[in-house]
């Protein structure tokens, strides 16, 4: 169904992109129509000096004029549904699992982060790689922080579930929004280029400027009625010219930056007026909106800015620099409106940043929503809830919805669940799907679930564990460094998901054993519920010995001919092993 509605919208922007095509060709007929007929009329009033062929002269160029705007207008309207209609593509791309025209947020991943590499959410095919959809840098940045920094604040998730919500629903609006060319501007570069040159100040500062330039024009206009000798323009002019060339440096420096930012602030100026007409119901987005046009009006101030960095062109012609510089100061005049517009505006820069990185975040979101109807919105679970988490037929956001074995499974507050089970038979898939679905709910994404209810905690998991030769860090000393990180974090949180895989994998069963059990019985001093998988079916004798905090789970297979696997989680300890079952089969395979 999601399909259809992408390749319906694509074949819908076709019809119109061919009609605006079609349009443009008439525009092109008419331009060169309307052109030529109005050199013919010029020239027949030279030959014959009739002055209805001026005036039809000026009415056919008049004509040429129009039809020439309104070319540019389709050709504008094509591009925009084009980039629109590729929008649609790519998602069509991405529903069928092909995620590589989007970034895969290598550049984020963390191998020391408490929760992000054990559960890809960056890099190729990542959570990061398919959800990502946003358009500006700033964006992206704030998508990365947000899967790595769950929100504790439960009004916050619930604004962002309704926020979501709403954006999923406004699909025209949304693929709209994405259809903006990327922005990489970032506030560091917008910073740099409003450095100013102190010792400048002073003179930037006066009204000695504009006393320059008055003097100036007065000596040229009293130079051309004959009151007074040319060397007095002449003077004043190459005493602004002198006067200009100390400012030479410092737009020298903001000519580079402009050089990387002009363009850009164009497409700014584009989102902004797609996000002023727009009418939102939810409060996060309202607000959003609010911070950009209540007060200093962000689309104006933009265009003010705009406006500023195209005077910046005007000045690379070399006759054009000495001209305008010796008559009116152009450098001067441009390095005070830059200085005018940072004093108005620049506080606010950063905050309506801010603002679009949010919305973006929140686009992506919703895209994300609208691709996977089958996902729920999470409950948050009251304070004083017993449970940690109660999921209904849960599964990984990687799998296909129809074709994942969902599970259902509860964790109590202060417990510790233990699962066993054979290779391949789903525990770490398992575990991951818990993962990254939390994560999800704790930004208000809907999750891979029929229900999902959860309590507001911090997350942390140890599933990857790899050593570092570099730095002369073994497989063990890197498990040891990261258990004792989970420590420290859980003794510092009031409460904590952990999530592990196969604790102490790098020492001998006995004092593998012996070291897990250790460990668990730390970690259930502290506000705390775990998730362990374990082939070590000894473990599992913790139950026996405390019921309340410990419960076991298993992920059983059939032995026969063929293994088969049910990838459904159970209560009680794992009965049948294939390790030794798969190695037997190879080697008699084996000629």
């Amino acid at each position: 169904m999601i399909y259809n509605t992408y390749q319906t919208k694509i074949e819908e922007l076709q019809i119109q992109i061919n009609l605006l095509k079609k349009k443009g060709n008439f525009c092109l007929f008419g331009k060169c129509l309307f052109f030529f007929s109005s050199v013919v009329s010029c020239f027949l009033y030279f030959r014959y000096s009739h002055i209805l062929f001026i005036v039809l002269s000026i009415l056919l160029f008049v004509a040429y004029l129009i039809v020439y705007a309104l070319d540019n207008i389709y050709q504008k309207r094509i591009a925009q549904l084009e980039l629109i209609k590729s929008v649609c593509k790519r998602e069509i791309s991405c529903l069928g699992g092909d995620f590589s025209s989007l970034p895969s947020g290598e550049k984020y991943k963390d191998l020391q982060h408490e929760y992000s590499y054990d559960l890809d959410l960056f890099g190729n095919n990542s959570v990061f790689h398919r959800i990502n959809r946003c358009i500006t840098q700033i964006g992206s940045d704030k998508l990365a922080y947000r899967l790595m920094n769950l929100s504790h604040d439960k009004k916050e998730i619930l604004a962002n579930q309704i926020a979501i919500e709403e954006l999923a629903s406004l699909f025209d609006w949304r693929i709209r929004f994405m259809a903006h060319p990327f922005i990489t501007t970032d506030f560091t570069v917008i910073s740099r280029f409003f450095m100013e040159d102190r010792r400048s100040c002073y003179f930037i500062k006066s009204i000695i400027p504009y006393v320059c330039v008055a003097l100036t024009v007065l000596f040229l206009f009293m130079g051309i009625v004959g009151l007074l000798t040319w060397h007095y323009f002449v003077g004043m002019f190459l005493f602004n010219l002198c006067c200009s060339s100390l400012f030479l440096k410092t737009l020298t420096i903001a000519d580079l930056n402009v050089q990387k930012i002009h363009k850009e602030f164009t497409s700014y100026i584009d989102v902004l007026e797609h996000l002023h007409h727009t009418v939102f119901k939810s409060e996060r987005l309202s607000l959003l909106q609010n911070n950009l046009f209540e007060g200093k009006n962000c689309l104006k101030a933009f265009q003010q800015l705009s406006k500023i960095l195209n005077a910046f062109d005007q000045r690379s012609s070399p006759i054009l620099y000495v001209l305008l510089n010796g008559l009116i100061l152009f450098d001067v005049f441009l390095i005070k409106k830059v200085r005018f517009w940072k004093i108005t505006y620049f506080s606010d820069v950063e905050q309506w940043l801010y603002s679009i990185a949010e919305m973006d975040v929140l686009v992506s979101w919703g895209t994300y929503a609208f691709n996977h109807p089958d996902n729920v919105v999470a409950e948050i679970l009251p304070d004083d809830a017993k449970d940690f988490f109660q999921a209904i037929n849960l599964y990984h956001p990687f799998l296909d919805y129809g074709k994942a074995v969902p599970n259902s499974f509860t964790l109590g507050k202060k417990r510790v669940a233990i699962a066993t089970g054979a290779n391949m038979a789903g525990k770490s898939t398992f575990l991951r799907a818990i993962g990254v679905n939390y994560v999800l709910a704790c930004n208000g994404v809907p999750v891979c679930a029929q229900s999902f209810k959860f309590s507001v905690a911090t997350l942390f998991t140890s599933m990857r564990t790899t050593d570092d030769l570099s730095k002369d860090i073994s497989f063990f000393s890197a498990e040891l460094i990261r258990l004792k990180s989970l420590i420290q974090h859980i003794r510092s949180h009031e409460l904590t998901l952990i999530i592990l895989d196969e604790i102490l994998k790098g020492t001998n069963s006995r004092d593998k054993l012996k070291g897990s059990i250790v460990f668990l019985r730390e970690i259930t001093q502290y506000n705390m519920s775990a998730l362990i998988a374990t082939h070590d079916l000894e473990l599992a004798k913790l139950e026996e010995e405390n019921s309340k905090i410990y419960s076991n789970y298993c992920f059983d297979v059939e032995l026969s001919e063929n293994i088969t696997y049910s990838y459904k989680i159970s209560n009680g300890v794992a009965r049948n092993l294939n390790a030794s079952y798969l190695l037997t089969n190879m080697l008699k395979g084996i000629k």
